[in-house]
């Protein structure tokens, strides 16, 4: 019920919170990374009368997805800031640059994957399978990374796969989630 109000409220007027860099970000950070992940899987299980069990991967995956979600956030505008430019539309990526996004997003990303590379190593084991956990982060650092070095961030084509390589990444978590 809570996601669907905070996606009523980012679109519909009069609140509209996608007219502000911050209130959108926040919003979609908090839809698409805490209660997609933590709150469906806890619902679910409250729905089928199953007992509730802290579970260390639905927290991780939680935590990471809201990250990912927050440059999401941030990185949306930045396909259109032509069109944001021409209409008078303030975005962060109008204000601060498509350099200074894209750089600022992935090192964002890079923290995040280090961080679960970390949280892969020091977890207790069991906790987590450490192949996938320390192995599939480090690849999909790697590819983001890589993916970064190629953009150009004068080019609207390069700057729009730059765009998709990073929701690539998002949803390839999704399938490393399965496995760790």
């Amino acid at each position: 019920m809570l996601g669907w109000v905070l996606g009523a409220i980012y679109s519909v007027p009069p609140i509209r919170t996608k007219r502000n860099a911050l209130a959108a970000g926040l919003t979609i950070a908090t839809v698409r990374g805490f209660l997609l992940n933590f709150g469906v899987y806890y619902a679910v299980k409250d729905a089928i009368g199953a007992p509730f069990n802290w579970s260390p991967k639905v927290a991780f995956i939680a935590r990471f997805m809201t990250v990912f979600a927050t440059v999401i956030a941030v990185t949306k505008d930045l396909p259109d800031t032509e069109g944001d430019k021409k209409y008078n539309i303030d975005t962060l990526a109008t204000k601060v640059g498509v350099p200074k996004i894209a750089k600022g997003a992935t090192i964002c990303l890079l923290l995040n994957y280090i961080s679960a590379i970390a949280q892969g190593i020091l977890a207790a084991p069991g906790t987590f399978n450490k192949v996938p956990m320390i192995g599939g982060h480090l690849a999909l650092a790697s590819v983001l990374l890589a993916r970064f070095r190629k953009l150009d961030a004068e080019s609207i084509p390069s700057v729009k796969l730059y765009y998709k390589h990073i929701w690539d990444n998002f949803y390839l978590e999704y399938l490393l989630y399965t496995l760790i």
